[in-house]
């Protein structure tokens, strides 16, 4: 197969299998998070223990309402966990897309052929998209399948808009991994310096939100813009999306001008 879109295609059969273990490993996390939900479902002391935390620490770990559907969710899936697990398919993904293909020395070879740099980078990109979709897809399965058995009885819709959401957010940093290493050629620094952002914006967003001085720079950060419990009490949320799309087709711009015109790495 060549042209049109040959090495999204290769790609995407070279990481079938990879993308179905990756799958797998998301509804063993999700069903797990989920089936605990029964064990602490109407006890008023972990709502207590949650209200009696100090003020700064609570942006962090979720909303008070931990035992309520959405507040166990928001707070024990979508907040940190499922998002930062489905973001390392992400980073290793967006790194691995043009700058391991650089350091293992077959870049040079694709480019090859009657290939641009454009369309190569353009499809590498589409490769990414489609993983953090089809796991953010794959999270929402086993969480409507148990909502009987496990009290989890959130309606559809809301599951749908947090899902969204938090495609979006992931976007983002698996783009900016993917701009950072196809900028220079090396993977690890994009790893480092997504990952990093990643982390230290996440402290920013939940200490900003009770810290004064900090407080200006929460609308700096992506999760600023990535909120699970409004996503579900609320359903979509445009503004936010727009802003996290926005600087995801940003950053990817910026990765492909600067790969089209850098020398590549021997």
């Amino acid at each position: 197969m060549t042209g049109g879109w040959a090495f999204f295609a290769s790609d995407l059969r070279l990481r079938m299998r990879s993308l179905l273990w990756w799958s797998l490993g998301i509804v063993a996390l999700v069903v797990l998070v989920d089936a605990f939900y029964p064990s602490i479902a109407g006890d008023p002391a972990l709502d207590q223990m949650m209200s009696e935390l100090p003020e700064a620490l609570r942006p962090l770990i979720g909303p008070d309402d931990l035992t309520s559907p959405v507040g166990y969710l928001a707070s024990q899936l979508y907040l940190f966990f499922l998002p930062t697990v489905i973001l390392v398919f992400g980073i290793g993904r967006g790194t691995s897309a043009i700058a391991g293909e650089e350091e293992d020395h077959t870049l040079d070879l694709l480019l090859s052929g009657p290939v641009s740099r454009t369309s190569l980078y353009l499809q590498k990109v589409l490769g990414v998209v489609f993983g953090i979709a089809v796991l953010s897809i794959v999270s929402l399965v086993p969480t409507l399948v148990l909502a009987e058995p496990t009290g989890l009885d959130v309606p559809i819709d809301a599951l749908v808009s947090v899902t969204v959401q938090m495609f979006a957010f992931l976007l983002f940093f698996s783009m900016l991994a993917m701009s950072v290493s196809a900028s220079v050629g090396r993977k690890g620094l994009g790893i480092a310096v997504s990952a990093g952002i990643a982390f230290g914006t996440f402290l920013i967003d939940g200490l900003g939100q009770s810290i004064e001085w900090l407080e200006p720079l929460r609308e700096l950060t992506p999760w600023r813009w990535y909120d699970a419990t409004a996503a579900m009490k609320e359903g979509f949320l445009p503004g936010s999306l727009a802003v996290l799309v926005a600087a995801s087709v940003i950053v990817t711009a910026v990765g492909l001008i600067v790969f089209r015109r850098r020398n590549l790495r021997a």
